[in-house]
């Protein structure tokens, strides 16, 4: 989709599909009404025409080095963490990836263990 306004960014660093608008406060909307309905309206004649977006292979990050010691002390741990869809894997990367030191990296997976266990990702809901 066309952006001339330039409102659209992506969710995140590692996003290449979806793109959002972000407001700060309903005025913005009230503001912006008149591009908002357009935006929508090229939205609605994109699905129309069924129109795909090229979505190119996202980049992965690489395992830290502490996550295929802890598989090899714990073979459920590591069969838990590749059953899990690719996207909900990076979550757990960019998350386990991010300090700089080993000890920390180490703390921040035994951490969310029992979540990859439960076949839950990174940002998925621990309700109920």
């Amino acid at each position: 989709m066309k952006d001339p306004a330039q409102f659209l960014t992506a969710r995140g660093k590692s996003t290449n599909k979806w793109r959002v608008i972000k407001f700060t406060d309903a005025n913005e909307i009230i503001k912006l009404e008149s591009t908002l309905k357009e935006y929508i309206a090229a939205a609605i004649q994109i699905e129309k025409e069924g129109i795909k977006v090229e979505v190119k292979e996202p980049a992965t990050d690489p395992l830290p080095q502490e996550l295929p010691e802890l598989f090899a002390e714990d073979h459920d741990f590591e069969k838990a963490y590749k059953s899990l869809m690719p996207g909900q894997q990076q979550g757990y990367l960019l998350y386990f990836n991010s300090p700089k030191q080993s000890k920390t990296r180490t703390s921040r997976i035994e951490q969310y263990r029992q979540r990859i266990l439960n076949g839950k990702g990174f940002h998925d809901c621990v309700c109920g």
